[in-house]
């Protein structure tokens, strides 16, 4: 009796705390999300601002120089910190990721959003653990619990996807693992902070897409295709990691870094005579999935391209949504040569890119159910098992926290 009395408490203490992680998440994401919205649209109706991205890439890296501590590691931080936790997230972390990003996309940027989200939870589930009330039993343990579920509650409700980040939260931390402990905090963090960012509004982007019936040929083709994603993902993470490091030890000043950045997107917008590679890049998502335009076969090497340069000079953002969208266009490509609907293909592409590059095929087929469809499920984890193996260890958050290897 004793010990079931302590598990109902347990429960309840998971349920509550997720539920209050998700409470702040989930309104931080909606209000994240309405000013991304106005920032992207105030971009594209004013040209010229692009011009300014060397400026508020500089703006950004003062900031953080003068406020940011270790809020610069990001997500790298989190994910140490729930490992072997040491109180190093700060609270500013949210408010910095936040600005950081809106000056990114102002500019014109290529990065995502994933990462301000991720920051943004845990850094106030890292705030409520800093409350000095002794009776909500704060302890490392459960503080770490409550850095998971600032993660899954960021994650799930950016996307609108709540199954996928209850799991997300526990499958990012390292490589092999899957930390149960945080199921039932991490599962009420993510479906509160989906609800709470829906009710205030925010609607987020549906896709119907036919799925093509499971089969042996089918099952083949897949297999296939996941070996294009597989390097996708993982030149993606080495390039983006092999820059940030060249950038950092070739300009130690972290002005010049950022303007130089800023130059170069600029540079490789005039280049190629487009906008269309900048900010998110979903504007691409409607041409692979309805038809409403043309794709140029390159295209998924062009965003790829300028997603590297805008995060290895510090701009702020993620990785995570111009990922979806180089798979997508991946797919686009690649669906004629392999004989199989380009919506069908770019949806899986979205996807399982994302999969292999963050390590998580377990959460990102969920996400791809949940946006796309139970008819997706087959061929999701063909594909996203298959790329997940062949990438390696190699990954967007760091390849070091291995808990399994791939291969033995």
């Amino acid at each position: 009796m004793q010990g079931f009395r302590w598990r109902l408490l347990r429960t309840g203490w998971d349920l509550t705390m997720g539920s209050a992680v998700g409470i702040l998440s989930g309104t931080a994401s909606a209000l994240f999300l309405w000013l991304l919205d106005r920032v992207i649209r105030l971009r594209v109706e004013h040209l010229w601002l692009i011009a300014l991205l060397p400026i508020f890439g500089i703006i950004s890296a003062w900031l953080y120089q003068r406020w940011g501590l270790e809020s610069e590691r990001g997500n790298v931080l989190i994910l140490d910190e729930v490992l072997e936790f040491k109180g190093r997230v700060p609270t500013r972390m949210a408010p910095l990721v936040l600005l950081g990003t809106l000056l990114t996309h102002l500019g014109g940027g290529s990065a995502g959003r994933e990462g301000t989200a991720v920051q943004m939870g845990a850094s106030l589930a890292r705030t409520i653990g800093k409350l000095p009330w002794p009776w909500l039993g704060l302890t490392q343990s459960r503080q770490r619990l409550l850095l998971m579920a600032g993660v899954s509650a960021g994650f799930g409700s950016l996307f609108g996807t709540p199954v996928a980040g209850a799991i997300f939260g526990l499958e990012v931390i390292a490589i092999g693992k899957l930390h149960y402990e945080g199921l039932l905090v991490c599962g009420a963090a993510s479906f509160v902070g989906d609800g709470v960012c829906r009710w205030l509004g925010i609607q987020h982007v549906g896709y119907h897409i036919g799925a093509v019936a499971m089969s042996l040929p089918l099952a083949l083709k897949l297999a296939i295709f996941a070996v294009p994603v597989a390097l996708v993902a993982g030149s993606f993470s080495e390039l983006t990691h092999g820059l940030a490091l060249w950038t950092r030890q070739r300009f130690s000043n972290l002005y010049l870094r950022a303007a130089l950045g800023g130059l170069v997107v600029i540079g490789l917008a005039l280049a190629f005579r487009s906008t269309d590679y900048l900010n998110l890049g979903t504007i691409w998502l409607p041409r692979v999935f309805e038809g409403t335009g043309p794709v140029p076969p390159w295209a998924f090497a062009v965003k790829f391209l300028f997603t590297v340069v805008t995060l290895a000079f510090g701009f702020k953002g993620g990785e995570v949504t111009p990922l979806f969208v180089m798979g997508a266009l991946l797919g686009a490509v690649l669906a004629p040569s392999l004989g199989l609907p380009v919506p069908f293909v770019a949806a899986v592409g979205f996807i399982a890119v994302f999969a292999a590059a963050s390590n998580t095929p377990i959460a990102s087929t969920l996400m791809g159910i949940e946006l796309f469809g139970g008819g997706f499920a087959g061929p999701l984890v063909i594909t996203c098992f298959l790329a997940y193996v062949l990438v390696g260890h190699r990954g967007i958050y760091g390849g070091h926290r291995v808990h399994t290897p791939k291969h033995t």
